[in-house]
């Protein structure tokens, strides 16, 4: 299964301008990089000395970028402090041109930092700055205020779960009934631990690993996949499911009369240079193209492509239109 360059530009073209609601734990990723040439005498430990640092959008906001990154309109919902990271990752919203109106300030729970060491290509150390623990209540009226707000607007809705404290029983309740009432797809990147939460969701898009927590069935296999996502559909009532399987590319479980077994959809990518993120970049385009009313299966194979670019840079990414265009021109040319 394949897209072609003339169903793939129809399809960003449609995507330009369209709204879609983002919901979760945003992160401010931080990448420190630098050269190593010798241990340490403290310690059987390398030195890195750091020549180079970054920060990009992280969590439920790298979401957000990458939907921007495609054209679409993200409406991001979650929360941060007012200290010093925060202010870091308001900055990069509105240098990324995403609205940061739907954002909650919670005093109680610092922002979300992950600090990667890079020692020449390598990653070698991530330090978490997380303090990950369920919200207070009046945090979780604000964000609740904030999804009765953004949603009548939106064309889809992206539940980014990080398992960091946004996404909980009272604020899933909230989803369902608002996404039922206003006719929205709702898409959920998913943790295992929170797997009741996501009852009656229209999409999950779980990786190998995560589908067979969620199931508490093996899957490696094709056999395995197609049995354990059956299983995840009739136990959530979910509308459909795409599995996210590294080097094997993807399993869509779509709604078909005349093919229920899975689509199985080769992966794209031509060279794996990091993974991180690339279930943000996944459940974005796929989303953006499910919000436009397309058929599923050209959706993932959108989010498909997506993927196989996004791996084959450095850290956090996001992946532009243009970028999947020139991706496609390629892919038509060999």
């Amino acid at each position: 299964m394949k897209l072609d360059l003339g169903h793939a530009s129809s399809l960003l073209d449609r995507i330009r301008g369209l709204k879609v609601a983002v919901l979760g734990d945003l992160m401010l990723d931080e990448y420190l990089f630098g050269e190593v040439s010798r241990i340490s005498p403290e310690a059987p430990v390398p030195i890195v000395r750091i020549v180079r640092e970054k920060a990009v959008l992280g969590g439920a906001a790298n979401v957000a970028a990458n939907l921007r990154a495609l054209g679409a309109e993200p409406l991001l919902i979650g929360t941060l402090q007012k200290d010093v990271a925060g202010e870091r990752l308001l900055d990069l919203l509105a240098r990324s041109g995403i609205s940061t109106t739907g954002l909650v300030m919670d005093p109680s729970r610092p922002t979300i930092i992950k600090t990667r060491v890079i020692g020449q290509t390598q990653q070698m150390l991530r330090i978490d700055r997380e303090e990950p623990r369920a919200l207070d209540e009046n945090a979780v009226l604000e964000i609740v205020r904030q999804l009765r707000s953004c949603l009548p607007g939106a064309g889809a809705l992206i539940v980014s779960d990080y398992a960091k404290g946004i996404i909980g029983p009272q604020v899933m309740d909230e989803v369902r009934e608002l996404c039922m009432r206003h006719r929205i797809s709702w898409i959920v990147d998913p943790k295992p631990t929170h797997r009741a939460l996501y009852q009656g969701a229209t999409l999950m898009t779980p990786n190998r690993k995560e589908t067979a927590e969620l199931s508490g069935l093996p899957a490696h296999s094709d056999l395995e996949i197609a049995t354990a996502g059956k299983v995840l559909l009739d136990g959530l009532g979910l509308s459909g499911l795409l599995i996210t399987r590294s080097e094997k590319g993807m399993a869509l479980f779509a709604p078909d009369a005349e093919h229920s077994d899975p689509w199985m959809i080769p992966t794209m990518a031509q060279e794996v240079f990091d993974v991180s993120g690339a279930g943000d970049t996944v459940i974005a385009a796929f989303s953006a193209a499910v919000a436009t009313g397309a058929d599923w299966k050209d959706a993932a194979m959108l989010a498909n492509a997506a993927a196989g670019v996004v791996v084959a840079k450095m850290g956090t990414a996001t992946v532009t239109a243009a970028e999947l265009l020139a991706h496609y021109h390629e892919q038509e040319a060999l």
